[in-house]
């Protein structure tokens, strides 16, 4: 409950507090349930904001590492560590299918990687060449599923979270009235608590709800700009083995 209160810091505690006192069962159990979404929602947050920053950040690096070499193929032979990078997954891919490809015609890889491309240079067909940009594509989408992960579960919040906490309130007011023609009393402060206490839900599922849809919309937003990144690197990274493969 607490962490609850700790976002809506305008409201009396001992209000929100006195409204789940007074909520019935079923509206207890829906808040403790709000509560327990409400967690894993703010969990996956931090997380998600956590690696992409991450991987915005190691995706810029990489990239100028790589745009700064002289021969960027040459670049999986030194060995780098860029943790938690989606460009260079895809680089690294692409770079272990071009050495099965080369190591299968007798050539060391590892010269071929370093070497400035000449005439004598082995050159890929269009054959090989499709099979290095669909293991691209296929480490693309790999990377994407990964960005995505978790995330639909923003987007459910988003939805039930509000829907929920509704049928608690709507639950905890036909109990409120059912009350009422029991003891045949129909005042204001015969129904004010029944009724504040079904309304608890309706607030603790906004409460689920509003950041969810804030971060969700963010999170989105930075999936669609790395998307990008990993598009358009894919064009430049087949570029680049095409000019070092000197394929006619």
């Amino acid at each position: 409950m607490n962490t609850m209160l700790f976002f809506l810091p305008m409201f009396p505690q001992a209000d929100l507090v006195d409204a789940f006192l007074r909520a019935n069962t079923a509206g207890k159990a829906l808040v403790v349930l709000l509560l327990i979404g409400s967690v894993v929602a703010w969990s996956i947050m931090v997380t998600k904001f956590r690696e992409y920053r991450r991987a915005t950040r190691e995706s810029k690096r990489f990239l100028a590492v790589y745009q700064s070499e002289p021969q960027p193929l040459a670049l999986i032979v030194k060995r780098q560590s860029f943790f938690g990078c989606p460009l260079y997954m895809m680089y690294r891919a692409a770079c272990r299918t071009l050495h099965g490809l080369i190591e299968a015609r007798g050539i060391n890889p590892a010269e071929w990687f370093v070497s400035q491309p000449t005439e004598s240079t082995p050159k890929l067909n269009d054959t090989d060449m499709k099979i290095v940009r669909n293991i691209i594509d296929q480490t693309v989408d790999e990377q994407v599923i990964q960005l995505e992960k978790n995330v639909v579960v923003l987007a459910t919040a988003v939805t039930a979270a509000p829907f929920i906490g509704l049928m608690g309130t709507v639950w905890g007011v036909m109990d409120a009235f059912g009350g009422l023609a029991i003891q045949g009393m129909a005042t204001i402060s015969s129904v004010a608590p029944g009724i504040s206490g079904s309304l608890i839900t309706t607030l603790a599922g906004l409460i689920v709800a509003l950041p969810s849809l804030i971060a969700y919309n963010m999170l989105t937003s930075r999936i669609r700009i790395l998307s990008t990144m990993m598009e358009h690197f894919a064009e430049e990274l087949m570029a680049d083995i095409e000019r070092h493969s000197l394929r006619k």
